[in-house]
């Protein structure tokens, strides 16, 4: 009888150890699933930041540019007669053409949290960076979107006092080759709308050199979370 029992006992055992191998199995299969789509995920995000970085460049250099003239053409606007109009064309050119549009890519990220994946990163300050990223973006688009507004007279005023000399362009892409043709006393308004500008891309700047450096860091971060 109890060698009946203990066999039972024995064969009861292995159907539970089975199941439950067989349940761990399964479960280990959706996590190893669910880790790899996870990766695929920040590993493309990776990409983005990527391009993020090498965009806000491009932007550092065409917004330093565009309020280095600006300030010129504040600093000289009640002696412009001390110039060349080919030099206050070239400053007038980049003060207020030189604008940037931050291509602002979120699919992927939208992708990591609807799916739920974001739950399975190991490392919170990847998670909290990625949310403060995105809600960076979108203070930097509508600041993108002030200064644009605010240089809106400016660039008419310029288009309508200008030439081009040539088809100069320079490392940027940007053209650069103008001469400024009209009144060497610039109307008050254009002054005090290249002097707003500079105060917010300055402020814009500043964001632009932040989300450079907390990009590059977030990069060490996933990369160490995915490779």
């Amino acid at each position: 009888m109890k060698t009946l029992i203990a066999k039972y006992l024995i064969e009861l055992i292995v159907i539970i150890t089975g199941i439950s191998l067989s349940f761990y199995v399964d479960e280990l299969g959706k996590y190893n699933n669910n880790e790899k789509l996870k990766n695929q995920s920040l590993k493309r995000i990776l990409q983005n930041l990527e391009g993020d970085i090498k965009d806000n460049r491009w932007n550092y250099k065409a917004v330093s540019r565009s309020i280095e003239s600006g300030d010129w053409i504040f600093k000289n606007r009640k002696r412009l007669n001390d110039f060349s109009r080919d030099t206050i064309g070239f400053h007038l050119t980049r003060a207020n053409n030189f604008l940037t549009i931050f291509v602002d890519n979120q699919e992927e990220y939208s992708t990591l949290k609807s799916s739920g994946y974001i739950e399975l990163i190991k490392n919170e300050s990847i998670v909290k960076s990625l949310q403060n990223k995105y809600v960076g973006h979108s203070w930097m688009k509508e600041l993108e979107k002030f200064i644009i507004r605010i240089s809106n007279t400016p660039i008419e005023y310029e288009h309508k006092n200008s030439e081009f000399i040539n088809d100069s362009l320079n490392d940027l892409g940007l053209p650069v080759g103008k001469r400024y043709v009209g009144d060497l006393n610039f109307p008050r308004e254009i002054i005090g709308r290249i002097k707003e500008k500079l105060f917010w891309q300055n402020a814009y700047l500043r964001q632009i050199k932040s989300r450079i450096k907390k990009d590059s860091l977030l990069i060490v971060e996933i990369e160490n979370e995915v490779f």
